[in-house]
């Protein structure tokens, strides 16, 4: 299965792992985009969406930029087996690192839910009980609600949610109604609890979450800051 490093102009780098038959299109629509908002360039010229691939690395080049996603077309649902591929590549957009087994385990177990637009995943949230492991969403849907339909949707089937964070990401918490606290260990993270708080006894169950939202234009890692 040949793997081609697509770099979306201005927004980041991501693998694509494609069949032996792909065409560039087949790029366009594995990275969440149409022909009508984005075209591949190989050594910088545009190519057909049907020429088959035949380079190892592209630039994707935006020629729509999506605005705000309406909340109602978000669709919340738990993912199932055939989840597992599209889950993994928006994880590891995100650079979290939650392996594809470890993925399958908690799909298997009920324990990630998708966002769906437009009938395409664009967000994943993953649990480990009460825990959330992993939050992250498409690049080209930060900042539209995605992480925030995540995690309240993840409250339904829970009676508490409880993440540990970096500050940078403190905002995206609170605006969800998360009540936060230093973990106490001295390297500044912090730790928000939704619902019911867990049992005093508890409290040293808590590991640190994996949080993402894609990458920052500088190709670095970026956390979950939208605010609902």
């Amino acid at each position: 299965m040949p793997t081609v490093r697509a770099e979306v102009v201005g927004e980041g780098v991501e693998e694509v792992d494609l069949a032996s038959d792909a065409t560039y299109g087949d790029v366009l629509a594995a990275l969440g985009f149409s022909s009508h908002e984005a075209t591949v360039l190989v050594d910088d010229a545009p190519v057909p969406e049907d020429r088959p691939v035949d380079a190892d690395r592209v630039r994707v080049l935006r020629l729509v930029k999506g605005g705000a996603v309406d909340e109602r077309a978000i669709r919340v649902r738990a993912a199932d087996a055939a989840d597992h591929l599209d889950v993994t590549r928006i994880l590891d957009g995100a650079m979290l690192a939650v392996d594809a087994a470890t993925v399958r385990e908690r799909i298997d177990d009920g324990a990630v839910l998708v966002a769906i637009v437009d009938g395409r995943p664009v967000g994943a949230l993953v649990r480990d009980g009460d825990r959330v492991t992993a939050v992250a969403t498409r690049r080209r849907h930060r900042d539209r609600g995605v992480g925030s339909a995540l995690i309240a949707a993840a409250l339904e089937t829970r009676s508490c949610l409880v993440a540990a964070f970096d500050p940078d990401v403190r905002p995206f918490y609170e605006s969800l109604g998360f009540d936060i606290e230093a973990v106490g260990d001295g390297d500044g993270r912090l730790r928000g609890t939704l619902g019911k708080p867990p049992r005093d006894g508890d409290a040293h169950l808590v590991r640190p979450v994996e949080e993402g939202d894609g990458e920052q234009e500088d190709g670095s890692r970026e956390v979950p800051g939208e605010a609902g």
